[in-house]
């Protein structure tokens, strides 16, 4: 089976002081990846190791199913782990190393044998079983070392920026095989990176991660498309944001004023998409692909241009607003834009998010 996981409480602080977590509650449920995502110093692998039971809690609690199993050891866990290093044995081979967890635990050899050359197939790198470590790229090692973790059916894989190690394109070549393998493991995952894409492509839920607090759970299309705050907005993709009034309807609109200009958004649909806007101020978020370069009349801003990054069916420009704003925005390569062009632009009313100001 594969167990919920629930932690409860969950605090850290090192014998110099430092507070790594400050009070954690988190659920990562059954049969789904959970990506803890945060910059360097956030916490997210002290979660992990907590987790694993690799490090002691300073306070709180780690259930499993339910079960309490803050004080249980590692080996008690019934866990799988897949590091950074991928921590292989070099004087092994690949089948040897897929082994090892199995050979410790008694397994005999005929089993242990067909279970990992199982495990090799499901990663599509059976053919390699006779090889050494130092014989495979870096792409053939995180297959093995995730072989290895999943070959004794855990009921928990918990995973360390397993793609860091990686260069460039072979880490997004890997990113689709792992979310694949991922599913197919029908495990109960938890995957820890500082990257925000792969915490986006491979998460069922993504948890925001900042000095030791966490910031936001949810849905990657819901932690995008809806930050909780502006550490949030600012972290996961890119973000404009700016401070806004919103001020009462008047003949069936809601303004919205902001520095560079207005829009206004019909009263029913300002009230069905964001309730919790109350008039006075608020922070506007809109993502660079959901502003549009339009014609003047329907403008929200003029855009003074000066940068255009190509990157293939796409364009990047940045540019500031007639009243000094920075504005980030993306539109097909086709769109004829260049630098030094004052640009007339509209914001997706339907894509915008507000975030209440913080107190």
């Amino acid at each position: 089976m594969s167990y919920e996981i629930q932690l409860q409480d969950l605090r850290k602080v090192f014998p110099d002081g430092t507070e790594a977590l400050c009070g954690v509650s988190l659920t990562c449920p059954r049969f789904k990846t959970t990506s803890l995502v945060g910059p360097s110093g956030s916490g997210k692998t002290t979660i992990l190791k907590i987790i694993a039971g690799l490090l002691e809690a300073t306070g709180g609690t780690v259930l499993f199913e339910g079960n309490d199993v803050t004080n249980l050891p590692p080996d008690k866990r019934n866990i799988g782990l897949v590091f950074q290093s991928y921590a292989l044995f070099p004087n092994m081979t690949v089948i040897e190393n897929v082994e090892f967890g199995m050979l410790v635990r008694k397994v005999p050899k005929e089993e242990r044998r067909r279970k990992a050359h199982e495990a090799l197939e499901m990663v599509q790198i059976a053919e390699l079983g006779h090889r050494r470590v130092h014989q495979l790229s870096g792409g053939q090692q995180q297959r093995v070392a995730l072989a290895r973790a999943v070959v004794f059916k855990p009921d928990v894989l918990l995973l360390d920026e397993p793609l860091s190690a990686l260069d460039a394109k072979i880490r997004v070549e890997l990113r689709g095989e792992l979310a694949r393998l991922l599913k197919e493991f029908n495990i109960t995952a938890v995957y820890v990176t500082h990257d925000q894409q792969e915490a986006m492509s491979l998460g069922d839920q993504v948890v925001v991660l900042d000095q030791g607090l966490v910031m936001q759970v949810g849905e990657p299309l819901e932690v995008y498309a809806r930050p909780a705050n502006d550490f949030v907005a600012h972290f996961i993709g890119s973000a404009n944001l700016y401070r806004a009034s919103v001020v009462e309807p008047v003949n069936g609109h809601v303004t919205v004023r902001l520095e560079f200009g207005e829009i206004k958004v019909p009263e029913e649909t300002f009230r069905r998409r964001w309730s919790y806007v109350k008039p006075g101020p608020a922070n506007l978020l809109c993502r660079p692909e959901n502003i549009a370069i339009v014609d003047g009349q329907s403008a929200h801003a003029q855009l003074k241009v000066d940068e255009c990054l190509f990157l293939g069916d796409r364009q990047r420009i940045t540019g500031e607003t007639n009243t000094g704003e920075r504005m980030l925005v993306e539109a097909h390569s086709t769109v004829p834009v260049k630098k030094g062009d004052t640009v007339p632009i509209c914001f997706s009313i339907d894509n915008m998010h507000f975030i209440p100001p913080e107190e």
